[in-house]
């Protein structure tokens, strides 16, 4: 019987990290700096680094993973599946996040980097600004 017990706490205090982390840690907020245009020097802020944040992604769905699987899951059925979502959610909106900077990047060059460009594409370069 303490044995279950002490398991039971295990993923409890497990779970309380996760919502630690997530909630209340300056370790999974975005890296974000600011910087300035190259083509118009605009000031704008863009993400340096996800890495961390992936870690604790990575480590915590395996932690989450690992708990589903164990006999005392139905126990804490409701937070697990809870931080599960959320956690899918939060590597939804990084990818989404990424994928935006990306294509910022790659159109700005073009229709700020490139005068004449930009020129010959006036409805397209109205649309980017």
């Amino acid at each position: 019987m303490t044995m279950n017990a002490q398991k039971q706490l295990k993923i409890e205090k497990k779970l309380n990290e996760i919502k630690e982390m997530w909630e209340d840690s300056k370790e999974t907020e975005l890296n974000m700096i600011q910087d300035r245009s190259r083509a118009d020097n605009e000031q704008f802020y863009r993400v340096r680094d996800t890495e961390n944040i992936i870690t604790h992604i990575e480590n915590h769905s395996q932690d989450l993973a690992t708990m589903k699987s164990s006999p005392y899951y139905k126990q804490f059925d409701d937070k697990i599946d809870l931080w599960e979502n959320n956690i899918n959610r939060i590597t939804e909106t990084l990818d989404l996040l990424m994928q935006v900077q990306e294509h910022w990047m790659y159109l700005e060059s073009i229709f700020r980097g490139q005068p004449d460009l930009a020129k010959q594409l006036p409805q397209e370069e109205a649309i980017f600004r």
